[in-house]
């Protein structure tokens, strides 16, 4: 497996170099970079398997590289000293990553993952759409208008627009479409909060998310409930009763009050 390093510190870069061919099998470093633009140049001229890409370096960061090389064609584990929120968004993406300082046995797991998905071309192909979507979330120029959804043995490709809501059900969410029909997804209502447009998307209680473009009507009906265009009618709790209306009411036209 031919892998890319890019780190803007050199020391970090001879560091993963040498853990990489010491300490993990199947793995030839045939390149090293120092920018993002170092990166560019010698991708122009060779392929790779995996690049392993520090997220936090000057000028461009790591999602801003993968930015401008978008689609991704490769497989990327970002190695990062900082454990904030953007890595909770990553792992809730199925993308790996490790923290500094590296640890051989979080090393060594990527690889293990890295190996599968190459053997594995349908896990591939979920994971680089699950990339794509991520860097489109990350790009304020761009909102993403499909999410990618895995199932048993098949990846749906879904319009956000067909989403009315999303129920939680245990570890599962049920998506409740524009047509009636209902998706039950492997992942909790947390994971599509964490993806979805916060502008678009609004979680109104511990059990429901309600797309606010599908919102027919509010109703203060034991403490307020959202009433869907699909006949559904979701409870809104009482803590996020405000943060509802501030949204509808940004979205919607309003007749001002008489002073």
């Amino acid at each position: 497996m031919k892998a890319l390093l890019v780190d803007d510190e050199e020391n970090n870069l001879e560091n993963l170099a040498f853990l990489l061919r010491h300490d993990c099998e199947g793995i030839d470093v045939i390149g090293k970079a120092l920018n993002a633009e170092e990166a560019r140049r010698f991708l122009s001229q060779q392929t790779v398997d995996v690049i392993f890409l520090d997220i936090q370096m000057p000028g461009e960061t790591g999602f801003q590289f993968l930015q401008s090389i978008a689609p991704i064609h490769y497989n990327v584990i970002f190695v990062t000293a900082y454990n904030e929120f953007s890595l909770q968004a990553i792992k809730a993406n199925a993308i790996d990553y490790i923290l500094k300082p590296i640890r051989i046995e979080d090393l060594q797991q990527a690889i293990s993952r890295l190996a599968y998905l190459l053997k594995n071309q349908q896990a591939a192909a979920l994971n680089q759409e699950l990339m794509q979507n991520f860097l489109q979330l990350n790009n304020p120029n761009a909102t993403p208008k499909r999410i990618a959804l895995p199932q048993l043995g098949s990846v749906n490709y879904l319009d956000v627009d067909e989403i009315v809501s999303l129920q939680a059900d245990g570890n599962y969410t049920i998506i409740h479409k524009r047509n009636m029909q209902k998706l039950v997804i492997s992942k909790n209502l947390k994971d599509f909060e964490d993806i979805l447009d916060a502008k678009q998307f609004v979680r109104i209680h511990k059990s429901y998310i309600v797309n606010l473009d599908q919102v027919q009507e509010y109703s203060t009906t034991d403490g307020g409930v959202a009433k869907m265009r699909d006949g559904s009618e979701w409870s809104i709790s009482r803590r996020q009763v405000d943060v509802f209306l501030a949204k509808m009411n940004a979205s919607s036209l309003s007749f001002k009050k008489p002073h």
